[in-house]
């Protein structure tokens, strides 16, 4: 973990390092009531009836049948999202995140997996949910995450990702592409697979041609390469602006999005900002709401909060082990100077915006378990996601 390390504290001191302008934390409502939909939730956490606290805003999630006048976050009926989020203007990490744990199921019931009215191509029976799904593959570029990369990306170990990932809902066309957490694009430092195209497909290529592209790719990966700032680390913002901004139609429309995000920090973590931490050093960037980074991805795919999944690997905010020498908590290697692995509040509230699509696992299990992380969540939550998603005909 290098977020706030010592030699980045004393290299802050000396050279007056500064990451932007920290605008955060103004507190200003807005006008808005407090405890209503999209505005800041009370003091104790509470919000109007139907609406849940996350990130100290008021919101609706996934599966609810009433509309917020406030935020437009409306349920068209199991896995969709229609109108648009009203963002809050802060984003203040908030006690008891979502784990990997049983999360509630995002069409609000039991109800079995939707059909699509499309067919096998080679059979022609109709199939179940989708046939296809993009999944982006989100990795903290700092040097203190090598291990986890190297581990994720070791060619026996992916074999098995793609294998699994190629197995969901019968047999799936997939197609996988690589970017950081520094709004890089995406990236194929060692010209992995084919140009022009910012991915490499299943169609043509066996598991193990796949595993052995991503680890060309990611094996790119190194000291003072693709790393963020100081404290500016955003798996999930970077995701979300790039794929927003994306023209090269890596995005299907009736495939199934899935990002994979892996990192030791949170997403522009509240302890990583100057002022909140006891070194007033840090990140000047302020984190962007977590609603309107939701409705980001929701909107690229079509609206359908049911083609979003997401899987994040990071520090459990629920494990408090200690705090670094600046007063940041750590999930894990805490040792009264630095810890190895921080909470991960903002990622982890988001898997629980995605109800039954979200998986979070925690990265102080070990390097060796992250490749494991993400097959058993792809048996255990994009399999029923891939399932219940209704790909447009």
């Amino acid at each position: 973990m290098r977020t706030l390390g010592l030699a980045s504290f004393v290299g802050a001191l000396l050279l007056g390092i500064a990451c932007g302008d920290s605008t955060a934390g103004s507190g200003d409502t807005g006008g808005c009531t407090v405890g209503s939909a999209g505005c800041p939730c009370t003091t104790g956490g509470g919000c109007d009836p139907n609406l849940t606290c996350l990130s100290n805003t008021c919101v609706e999630l996934p599966g609810e049948t009433t509309t917020s006048p406030t935020t437009g976050l409306t349920s068209d009926g199991p896995g969709s999202v229609s109108d648009s989020v009203t963002q809050s203007t802060t984003d203040a990490p908030t006690t008891g995140p979502v784990t990997s744990g049983p999360t509630t199921d995002s069409s609000g019931g039991d109800e079995g997996p939707k059909l699509d009215v499309g067919q096998d191509t080679t059979t022609g029976v109709p199939v179940e949910g989708c046939r296809k799904i993009d999944m982006l593959f989100v990795l903290d570029g700092s040097g203190s995450m090598i291990e986890e990369r190297q581990a994720l990306s070791a060619v026996n170990a992916f074999t098995d990702i793609v294998t699994t990932l190629a197995n969901l809902n019968g047999e799936i066309d997939y197609r996988i592409a690589v970017t950081t957490d520094n709004d890089d694009g995406f990236v194929n430092p060692n010209n992995c697979w084919d140009q022009p195209n910012k991915w490499i497909d299943s169609v043509g290529n066996t598991p193990a041609d796949v595993a052995k592209a991503f680890n060309c790719s990611v094996s790119g990966f190194g000291n003072n390469t693709f790393e963020a700032s100081v404290g500016c680390e955003h798996v999930l913002t970077s995701a979300a602006d790039l794929l927003t901004s994306d023209k090269s139609g890596f995005i299907r429309k009736d495939a199934l999005l899935v990002l994979v995000m892996v990192t030791d920090v949170d997403d522009y973590g509240a302890y990583d900002q100057m002022n909140g931490n006891d070194c007033n050093i840090g990140c000047g960037t302020p984190p962007p709401p977590l609603p309107g980074l939701l409705q980001k991805l929701v909107t690229v795919k079509g609206g359908d909060m049911g083609g979003v999944a997401a899987i994040v690997i990071a520090g459990d905010p629920t494990l408090n082990p200690g705090v670094n020498f600046c007063g940041q908590p750590g999930s894990c290697g805490c040792n009264g100077i630095d810890c190895g692995v921080f909470h991960a509040d903002r990622l982890y509230q988001f898997t629980g915006m995605l109800g039954a699509n979200g998986y979070a696992a925690d990265l102080c299990k070990g390097t060796k378990t992250v490749p494991e992380a993400v097959k058993t969540a792809l048996t255990e939550k994009i399999d029923l996601a891939c399932m219940k998603f209704d790909p447009p005909a």
